[in-house]
């Protein structure tokens, strides 16, 4: 298959297989009704300016801004976009790396949704199968990045930096996901009843409890 981020005259593959997800009312079944509070914003701000991006100038995508369970999402992302025969990463993958081993910050972000996560990403991975003709060598590479997974990840930068840490957690992945306006998982979640910003402030919630600069 053709790398879908180039064929803008087409439907996104991504979106249309979510848009059937969620049509079938598949994803509700593994939440139960959450109430939060709202805080007045659930977006990122790009107020911090980019001394250094995210990628560097050959492509490659700098691991070191991570931590290590970051990391760990990342690479099962890559993993499960194999698995599923896409040949680049979309926000969905990430999304599906988070879950895969979820670390505390995921799981207590999942306990407080009251989220079957195992259950959650099985259904992901059930949806997401892609068209790739042949094996693809995905690498955390701008190659292999969707626009929206990139201007993510920038997202997450920014964001780490702003609350003054020196390492993307899983949590500024998460919180990044779901404030992105481009993201269909963020979508496929309003539609069934769950919206971004109560996503995100779950996720806030789970931050100031466990405070901590990721080494």
């Amino acid at each position: 298959m053709a790398n879908p981020t180039r064929q803008s005259p087409q439907p996104d593959p991504e979106r249309s297989q979510l848009d059937s997800y969620c049509l079938a009312g598949r994803l509700s079944a593994y939440f139960a009704p959450v109430r939060v509070r709202q805080s007045r914003s659930q977006g990122v701000s790009s107020s911090v300016p980019l001394f250094d991006d995210i990628v560097m100038p050959g492509g490659p995508l700098r691991l070191g801004k991570f931590d290590c369970d970051a990391r760990r999402a990342l690479f099962a992302a890559v993993r499960l976009a194999r698995q599923t025969s896409w040949d680049n990463l979309r926000s969905p993958h990430i999304f599906m790396g988070l879950l895969d081993d979820p670390d505390a910050s995921i799981q207590a972000w999942g306990k407080r949704l009251k989220a079957d996560l195992p259950k959650l990403l099985e259904q992901f991975i059930e949806l997401f199968q892609g068209e790739a003709s042949e094996t693809v060598r995905l690498q955390l590479h701008r190659e292999f990045l969707s626009d929206t997974v990139l201007r993510m990840l920038r997202d997450a930068w920014n964001r780490c930096r702003e609350r003054g840490n020196t390492r993307i957690t899983t949590l500024d992945l998460l919180v990044s996901l779901f404030a992105n306006n481009s993201s269909v998982v963020a979508d496929c979640f309003e539609r069934v009843g769950l919206t971004a910003a109560t996503l995100v402030e779950v996720a806030r919630e789970i931050e100031a409890s466990n405070p901590s600069d990721p080494a």
